[in-house]
């Protein structure tokens, strides 16, 4: 796999490619571009099959190890790839650490290994069986194994502790990949660790920087995943990424997971950052929300999001979205759906998810255009305000409960 990058200046939005994917598949990805999260090999609520009624086009499955710890044994026998494995062979895949939509918890650190929480319990990885497992997987693309185990609130000495280890791994799986005849195929990305602590970073930056099997970075450790990470104000992160982004070579892939907002996306893709993660689209789905918000830089504002569980919606006979082109907004109303979330029907957060998964493909599909258009500002003032809006809605609605529970 190669990265591609047309315009090329640190700290400003871009336009990439991705391509030379092997003999398996043909084609191109452009970034910023959108790794689509899932679990066990499964976007959640959908099917592989569903997926093609959202995109046939080419995609890059976010494979978290923490969802395919279980399947490891059965790997080291199988001849294919993990892609083959889950059914998805067209897929292109992405072997990530951790799930960014699940709180990843803290603390049960040991020396030069660090803790993968997984249905059966705790398991330690250090970067040999870390490695180890990424030759039975064969994917095409896989993060290196770091300590991310940091946030705002982390004292210095966590950080040092991250980065000193995160450090020691990268050290590790570089000698790894370079030695397998597996993963010097895999487009390698190693994970930036030091908090918030522009030293620590640096500290991290100056070993990784020097190494051309790298294909870019991740900035890691800004957070513990999970679904507070939408309300992340960027100000807190934005020194972080803006001091990692302008040391970064500018032919790097740079990446950020987790459910990070869509101002909040648009605001990392103004310093430079090209990949992201669909975990956001599970964590609305999951609060029974569809996304609504506008991207049309000449049309009017929209409500953010809509949750259809509330009553209004339940003789509601319009589509989700009234310009939507989604097999769920084709077929199937608000009032329906309601119906559905109701009587607790499966079906309903499978619709919500078709709708979530195809707003945020196009979502970057007009991200894209307006990188190439010089519009991308537009677009993140329209997306301010309907954002500020459902926020605003938010705390009102979180204060008049407490206020009602406090009664």
């Amino acid at each position: 796999m190669k990265f591609t990058v047309q315009n090329v200046s640190k700290l400003r939005p871009r336009i990439g490619t991705l391509s030379n994917f092997g003999e398996r598949k043909n084609g191109t990805l452009e970034t910023p571009m959108l790794l689509l999260h899932s679990q066990g090999g499964q976007i959640p609520h959908i099917t592989h099959e569903v997926f093609k009624l959202i995109s046939k086009d080419a995609h890059i499955l976010q494979i978290p190890l923490t969802s395919m710890h279980n399947f490891q044994e059965t790997l080291e026998q199988y001849n294919g790839t993990i892609t083959d494995f889950i059914g998805s062979k067209e897929s292109l895949s992405c072997i990530t650490f951790h799930d960014p939509s699940n709180i990843t918890r803290q603390g049960h650190h040991a020396k030069n290994k660090v803790p993968l929480w997984t249905k059966n319990g705790i398991v330690y990885y250090d970067a040999p069986m870390y490695c180890k497992v990424l030759e039975s997987y064969k994917p095409d693309m896989y993060f290196f194994i770091s300590d991310g185990d940091t946030n705002k609130g982390s004292q210095q000495k966590r950080i040092q502790k991250a980065v000193d280890t995160t450090i020691h791994f990268y050290k590790d799986c570089l000698e790894g990949h370079k030695k397998s005849a597996i993963l010097k195929n895999s487009f390698a990305m190693a994970s930036i660790a030091g908090g918030y602590c522009l030293k620590s970073r640096e500290k991290c930056m100056d070993v990784m920087l020097k190494d051309s099997e790298i294909g870019g970075y991740v900035i890691d450790g800004l957070h513990n995943n999970g679904p507070e990470i939408e309300f992340i104000p960027f100000d807190e992160v934005k020194s972080v990424a803006e001091f990692v982004m302008s040391k970064i070579p500018e032919n790097k892939l740079m990446c950020v997971q987790g459910c990070w907002n869509p101002v909040n996306i648009v605001k990392f893709i103004q310093l430079g950052v090209d990949l992201f993660d669909t975990s956001y689209c599970r964590i609305v789905t999951e609060r029974s929300s569809a996304l609504t918000f506008s991207v049309d830089l000449q049309g009017e504002l929209e409500e953010y999001e809509i949750n259809l569980r509330e009553h209004k919606y339940a003789d509601d006979f319009q589509p989700i979205h009234n310009t939507c082109s989604c097999f769920t907004c084709k077929n199937y109303s608000r009032g329906y759906i309601h119906h559905l979330l109701t009587v607790q029907e499966l079906l309903g957060p499978i619709l919500i998810m078709i709708h979530n998964i195809h707003h945020y493909l196009n979502f970057f599909d007009t991200i894209r255009q307006c990188i190439k258009e010089n519009t991308l500002n537009e677009l993140e003032f329209i997306l301010i305000k309907q954002f500020k809006n459902y926020e605003d809605s938010r705390k009102k609605n979180t204060a008049e409960i407490s206020t009602f529970s406090e009664g």
